[in-house]
């Protein structure tokens, strides 16, 4: 390595080092297929109606219904019920839906109606749900705080990843042990035990110990000493460059290559978790601005 620091790395390189980590992917994963959950059917769950169900006053009025239809929509093994009805306020008609786990109606039959006298629009059966989809289901939510732990857990190691190839000297270190963790990863049909290696470096005098975790034995055992960055004013900062996931490949000239397109899934599932997040929350401030 001859590129000497602040060395240069692009957005795209610097996306694929922060979240090619295996536990964050697996991280993003959850917290994409919990964001889809989220928007589609856990701010429509009765648990989200209900802080706006004690805050207001309801009155009372009778209705009848107009259709009474199963939906696609299973609570203990039985289909939910959808009933749209109609009531009459100073000679304008409204519309509602409410839902139930069982048939509770036929079509024409009288019911009574909870109405919010601000916005008669909001409105529901009195005795059944403003929503198709129980409190309950919101213990799901569990899927998207699992995937924000396993994004968050392993971020600030990344950043110190980031952070060290851009300011980091250059040494070599010479391997000074190496201790099985009792741990595996399994890559296709291997199972590759993981190690813990200790190396160690020299700086102004001061022997330092740089460590790294990993599968991947052949990348840090294949040279008698291995590249070691580290930060000039605190040495102990340090990475061991093979071992960090996605490395840059140094080039003829000594200088960090662009990440190859190869690795673009690793910043997909990122990219698309925050784009749908943004979009359904900028969606939302608008239906309720306007």
């Amino acid at each position: 390595m001859r590129e000497l620091p602040p060395r240069h790395l692009n957005w795209y390189t610097r996306l694929v080092l922060l979240f090619g980590d295996y536990t964050m992917q697996a991280g993003w994963l959850l917290l994409a297929i919990g964001s889809v959950f989220f928007w589609t059917t856990a701010v429509r769950s009765e648990a989200a109606l209900w802080l706006e169900q004690q805050r207001t006053d309801w009155q009372k009025q009778v209705g009848v219904v107009l259709k009474a239809d199963s939906i696609n929509v299973w609570e203990k093994g039985k289909h939910i019920w959808k009933y749209e009805y109609s009531f009459a306020l100073a000679g304008k008609e409204y519309r509602g839906v409410s839902y139930s786990p069982e048939k509770k109606f036929d079509p024409q039959q009288i019911v009574y109606i909870h109405y919010d006298p601000t916005n008669p629009n909001l409105n529901y059966i009195i005795g059944l749900r403003r929503s198709p989809y129980p409190a309950r289901i919101n213990l799901l939510l569990i899927i998207p705080v699992l995937g924000l732990l396993l994004v968050l857990f392993p971020l600030r190691e990344r950043l110190k990843f980031l952070h060290i190839l851009r300011i980091g000297d250059f040494t070599r270190g010479r391997l000074i042990s190496k201790t099985p963790t009792g741990k595996t990863v399994r890559e296709g049909s291997r199972i590759m035990p993981r190690h813990k290696y200790l190396f160690q470096f020299e700086h102004k005098g001061t022997i330092y110990t740089a460590s790294c975790t990993t599968h991947r034995g052949h990348l840090v055992e294949d040279e008698e000493t291995e590249i070691i960055l580290y930060d000039h004013f605190k040495p102990q900062n340090n990475i061991v460059y093979d071992a960090v996931p996605n490395v840059p490949e140094i080039d003829g000239a000594g200088r960090m290559k662009p990440a190859p397109n190869s690795k673009a899934w690793t910043v997909f599932l990122p990219l698309f978790t925050v784009a749908f997040n943004l979009l359904f929350f900028v969606k939302t401030l608008l239906d309720w601005l306007l």
